[in-house]
């Protein structure tokens, strides 16, 4: 069971992580996170001392929670392509749901050494998943610019091109 310290702080990130996909980044202050959680200033820098250590839990719960979308969707999914299958319907859940990736990857823009690593591990999954590696090359290139179309603003594609889109990755997970 959570303490009460515990989901104040969660509180305050999931405020944090909605605000952020409504506004940009570089108008991320305390006051407004404060401000939107319904606390005090002062309840916030007890819970985080600065900017950076809220930015920091930002990135990393929003990294945990699609870690844990793709874990739960490669744990409903069977045979070849499963866990690239996961890959797909957890980036299709997060777009979906405002590109919380996106906020995670503009924070730790300074150090991809920790997105880096996570994406490498799960590449090296996605090539053990029985699939032709040039697939699951297509397969990751065309999430990341979903993504990218989107964090940039550079021509995004309507949602139902999006959803046509990710329904034409999943086929190319099948096999025959």
């Amino acid at each position: 069971m959570s303490s009460k310290a515990d989901l104040k702080r969660s509180h305050i990130i999931q405020t944090a992580i909605q605000y952020l996909k409504d506004n940009d980044l570089s108008t991320l202050t305390l006051d407004k996170i404060a401000s939107s959680a319904n606390i005090s200033k002062g309840g916030l820098l007890y819970h985080f001392k600065t900017k950076d250590t809220l930015q920091t839990a930002i990135a990393e719960t929003i990294m945990n929670e699609v870690i844990q979308s793709y874990e739960h969707f490669a744990s409903a999914e069977q045979g070849t392509g499963r866990l690239t299958r996961a890959l797909i319907l957890a980036s299709q859940k997060d777009l979906a749901s405002g590109a919380a990736l996106n906020i995670a990857i503009q924070i730790m823009q300074n150090d991809h050494s920790a997105i880096s690593t996570v994406y490498e591990c799960l590449l090296d999954e996605l090539f053990q998943d029985g699939l032709e590696q040039s697939i699951v090359h297509l397969i990751r290139l065309t999430i990341d610019g979903l993504y990218y179309s989107q964090l940039l603003n550079i021509a995004p594609i309507s949602d139902e091109a999006t959803k046509g889109v990710f329904e034409q990755l999943m086929y190319m997970t099948r096999k025959d």
